[in-house]
């Protein structure tokens, strides 16, 4: 067990600013910090980070918590996953761990997987008998530089059917463990496990935490029928909801704004030799909703920049719905014929790049490019207004919507009004929130100001038991910021969370506690919630006695209904 005063050292030596703005895009707002929540789909920003407090609270989703709970929930770690995580970043020494649940264990163990094929595929490319790979290939080819290699991790599948296993068995894993990380298959003829890619490049593919999840393998045999194989999807990697290369170019795309998207794996290491790193890719498959809303955590514009063929602008104009209905503008960048993003970063360099960039086009444009609008027809001009009022249905944004109408009607040479006729509802934001619990405002009310005011406890406590609450949730609570407060003296919100025991309770405290309370008179707002507590505790007990009077009446027993209005006008003449 990791002792708690070096829990509290490495939350100390972290700040929940810093940790969260590496994965989504924080802008200031008065005292506290905004974005778009990370746990759920939307388009107006409700997720909150408190620098003075160190917790977050989503208004939206109702998720909330300290550093610890984020990783936990954002990046599937266990608690001392977390705890490690954040130690590892202030240099700070655990001593001492314990171990995982079953679950937690078997991602651990995948991650585990992963990481040693990294090491040995990049140790397999690096032997003599693979020489032409590294020279001829990657280097002479591809013109990929050591430095490039070694940033993306690049690696090789050598031509042994075994040569992982044999590796991962000096690390402490089998066969089996890392067939669950989608790198080893089961024979059914001998029944034995073999390794998944033979003469393949291999390129690693990351999550936001820079963790390697999966591999992308690029063959390197004439006539091979797939030219890339990817892992499978594995209980750590899900290939719809990740973004190659996202992981070294998030901090640039967030300070910048802006992130470009290309199709393959070559296309974002081509440019980030050439010194554009806010550029990443689709992972394989076809650019994904959940992909779009990961992106837009820390782009506000996206510049398409896919090949110059038939397929690159079919995959360009699939990606701009996702893209718009994300909350992002969308450009498209378009290479010259016969070319790719690849090969002009290979053959013309950056500054052909830059060009490309600064002539990129809105969607409007890139749609009717090619077309003669006189001459497409009645039938094809509807087709087209309809097309583009259903894109512009995707733009939450009232002033961008209206502009894209604008230019849609210039470039179609159409009235506006008939693209806002065929305008359908932006897409109503996804409802991934989960219900949520309805509490008493006054026990809300007074909570929330013991936790932002623990001098107040005190006076209050000896005045207030566990059972005046009517939820079992805030009553929970208030024990545990009492026995907080009477073995240290203190009420801290963060300590809390980490108790919890779950997440439901955890974002509860943090709702609580996320609420800023005037510091003038705290004292006299102290006394007026528990004013309020103890007549909202009156009036359920009123109730109660009311209904159960009502309940003896009903069925006759004129006994006990005798006995209830002597106890109603006995509790009336007390609260009078």
């Amino acid at each position: 067990m990791i002792p708690p005063e070096t829990i509290e050292q490495v939350r100390q030596a972290n700040d929940i600013v810093q940790i969260i703005g590496e994965y989504v895009r924080l802008k200031k707002r008065g005292k506290n910090f905004l974005a778009l929540c990370p746990f759920h789909t939307e388009k107006t920003p409700s997720f909150s980070v408190s620098e003075d407090k160190q917790i977050y609270y989503c208004f939206g989703c109702g998720k909330g918590g300290n550093l610890y709970t984020f990783l936990i929930e954002h990046e599937h770690m266990s608690f001392v996953e977390a705890v490690r995580h954040l130690a590892g970043r202030a240099n700070i020494i655990i001593r001492e761990e314990r171990a995982s649940d079953g679950r937690r264990e078997v991602l651990e163990r995948i991650g585990y997987a992963n990481q040693v094929a990294v090491e040995y595929y990049q140790r397999v490319l690096r032997l003599a008998k693979y020489h032409n790979v590294l020279e001829d290939y990657l280097k002479g080819k591809r013109n990929i530089t050591d430095e490039a290699i070694e940033h993306f991790q690049m690696g090789l599948a050598g031509d042994s059917w075994d040569g992982l296993i044999k590796h991962a068995a000096s690390k402490d894993l089998n066969a089996e463990e890392l067939s669950k990380a989608g790198l080893t298959l089961l024979s059914e003829k001998t029944k034995n496990y073999f390794d998944r890619f033979r003469k393949r490049l291999m390129i690693p593919i990351h999550s936001l935490s820079r963790k390697p999840i999966a591999f992308g393998g690029r063959t390197l045999e004439k006539g091979e029928p797939a030219k890339y194989m990817n892992s499978p999807e594995t209980p750590l990697y899900q290939k719809s909801q990740v973004l190659y290369g996202l992981n070294l170019a998030r901090d640039d795309i967030r300070n910048s704004g802006a992130a470009i998207v290309v199709e393959g794996y070559f296309d974002v290491i081509a440019l980030w030799q050439v010194g554009f790193k806010n550029v990443v890719a689709s992972s394989g498959t076809a650019f994904s909703a959940q992909q779009a809303r990961l992106l837009a955590r820390f782009a506000e514009e996206v510049y398409l920049f896919f090949d110059a063929d038939s397929a690159g602008r079919q995959a360009a104009l699939r990606s701009v719905d996702l893209l718009y209905d994300a909350g992002m503008e969308v450009k498209v960048m378009t290479p010259p014929t016969g070319e790719d993003p690849d090969s002009v970063a290979r053959q013309y360099g950056r500054d052909r790049l830059e060009e490309l960039q600064a002539d990129a086009i809105g969607y409007i444009e890139f749609r009717v490019r090619g077309l003669d609008i006189s001459e497409v027809g009645i039938i094809g001009k509807e087709k087209l207004v309809k097309e583009l009022a259903a894109v512009a249905g995707k733009i939450a944004d009232p002033t961008r919507r209206s502009l894209f109408l604008a230019e849609a009607a210039d470039q179609l040479q159409v009235d506006i009004q008939l693209l806002r006729q065929g305008l359908t509802p932006s897409r109503t934001e996804q409802n991934t929130e989960r219900p949520k619990r309805i509490y008493n405002p006054d026990e809300f009310e007074f909570l929330s100001l013991l936790l932002n005011n623990p001098g107040a406890i005190d006076d209050i406590a000896e005045k207030v038991a566990p059972d005046d609450f009517d939820s079992k949730q805030l009553s929970r609570l208030y024990m545990a910021v009492i026995e907080q407060y009477r073995s240290g003296g203190v009420v801290d919100a963060r300590r809390l969370i980490d108790q919890a025991g779950d997440a439901e309770f955890a974002s509860l405290i943090t709702q609580l506690a996320a609420r800023d309370w005037p510091p003038d008179d705290l004292e006299g707002q102290a006394h007026k919630a528990l004013a309020a507590l103890m007549s909202s505790k009156r009036k359920r007990i009123r109730k109660q006695l009311r209904d159960e009077l009502s309940a003896a009446e009903a069925a006759g027993d004129n006994t006990r209904a005798d006995q209830l209005l002597r106890e109603i006008r006995s509790f009336d003449q007390d609260a009078d």
